[in-house]
């Protein structure tokens, strides 16, 4: 229990703290003073004052917040004109830059973490003619499961024919007739094995039910930073994607809430080191993304707003602001409950007779890469 608490802390540490550390950078790049920079909320733990700012860890550390001097918006009312120092008197591009920094530090940290752990391990190679004929996992329901097969079998031959890649065993099962039988090979030992044609499902008379074994090819530094800011784009366009499908589809979105959320850093931190680091690089995407959706309160809304002043030359009024703070705050909250509501159901009233096939990020094939299945 204590290992899960402290691995959420040191998952959402990083996140909150490039987060704000992004707000915080525009605001010296465009002249805003900031008063409070803060991580965590609640009691102060510890504080020292730099120059302008007071740099603050506090007693909760789930969160954070950068204060800029003077108000997000000045009233037209006001006696006075805002300070040159104070956020309000900058002009809308910078007050623009100031609330999307954040979200875009966000994808930085995503980025860099998807770079370095595609260094590290390497990308998947994904030519078939590339990839060894061998056993990554065995699906069930199909062919392949009843049999002896195992993770790192490799497979040699069909029916007598030699395979020795990928692309050979998709090319023999596409053409058998009758019967299969397998010769493959475990830790050296020869083995075989006989599949039945009865065995086979009638709508997918081919496929024998298993998964490629991922090889990794190593790349370059500069390959791995452009392959790390690819999947940032790969993922926030498949979730984009995911999220429209779910509304013309008229389907509920699938959305993990608090709760899911630590469930999964549970889970990841009794996996592997790769795929805890890249939970937090997942994570930290998904802040970015959710904080610049044009929903008033967030980074997005109030980005929306400074748009707007640029384009019209004027900020929308005070009752209009207030309302629309409302209205965004009243949808945060529904979407919190709803998304927590979806994390009871599916973590805590699972059907039984459901069968999930989870794959780890680390092992996965890269974005836009179909998994390969015979």
């Amino acid at each position: 229990m204590l290992l899960s608490v402290l691995a959420v802390i040191v998952v959402l540490s990083p996140i909150v703290i490039v987060h704000e550390f992004g707000h915080y950078i525009a605001c010296r790049l465009t002249g805003i003073r900031v008063n409070e920079f803060s991580f965590g909320f609640g009691k102060i733990l510890w504080h020292k004052k730099a120059g302008d700012t007071d740099y603050q860890i506090r007693a909760i550390p789930f969160g954070g917040f950068v204060e800029p001097a003077g108000p997000m918006f000045h009233p037209q009312d006001a006696p006075e004109p805002p300070k040159p120092y104070e956020f309000a008197a900058k002009k809308w591009y910078a007050k623009f830059f100031m609330v999307v920094n954040g979200a875009l530090f966000n994808y930085l940290l995503a980025a860099v973490i998807f770079s370095t752990l595609i260094y590290i391990k390497g990308m998947p190679e994904t030519d078939p003619l590339k990839l060894p004929a061998a056993v990554g996992a065995v699906a069930e329901g199909y062919p392949a499961a009843k049999l002896d097969l195992q993770a790192g079998d490799v497979i040699r031959s069909i029916n007598g024919e030699n395979i020795a890649t990928w692309q050979d065993l998709t090319q023999a099962m596409a053409a058998r007739k009758g019967d299969v039988t397998l010769a493959y090979e475990r830790d050296g030992k020869a083995m075989s094995a006989l599949v039945k044609d009865a065995d086979f499902k009638k709508d997918a008379p081919t496929v024998l039910g298993i998964t490629v074994s991922p090889v990794y090819k190593p790349v370059s530094l500069w390959e791995a930073a452009g392959l790390g800011v690819y999947q940032c784009y790969y993922w926030t366009k498949f979730s984009l994607s995911s999220l429209a499908q779910s509304f013309t589809k008229k389907k509920a979105p699938e959305l993990a809430g608090p709760i899911g959320i630590v469930n999964i850093i549970h889970k990841s931190v009794h996996t592997s080191l790769l795929d805890f680091v890249f939970l937090i690089a997942m994570l930290s995407l998904a802040v970015g993304m959710f904080n610049l959706f044009p929903i008033p309160i967030l980074d997005g809304g109030y980005a929306l707003v400074y748009l707007w002043e640029g384009l019209t030359k004027k900020l929308p009024t005070e009752n209009m602001l207030n309302k629309a703070a409302n209205v965004g705050m009243y949808l945060l909250i529904l979407l919190v409950l709803y998304a927590s509501y979806s994390d009871i159901k599916r973590i805590f009233f699972k059907p039984k007779a459901a069968a999930a096939v989870t794959q780890t990020a680390a092992d996965s094939q890269p974005a836009e890469a179909e998994h390969v299945q015979d």
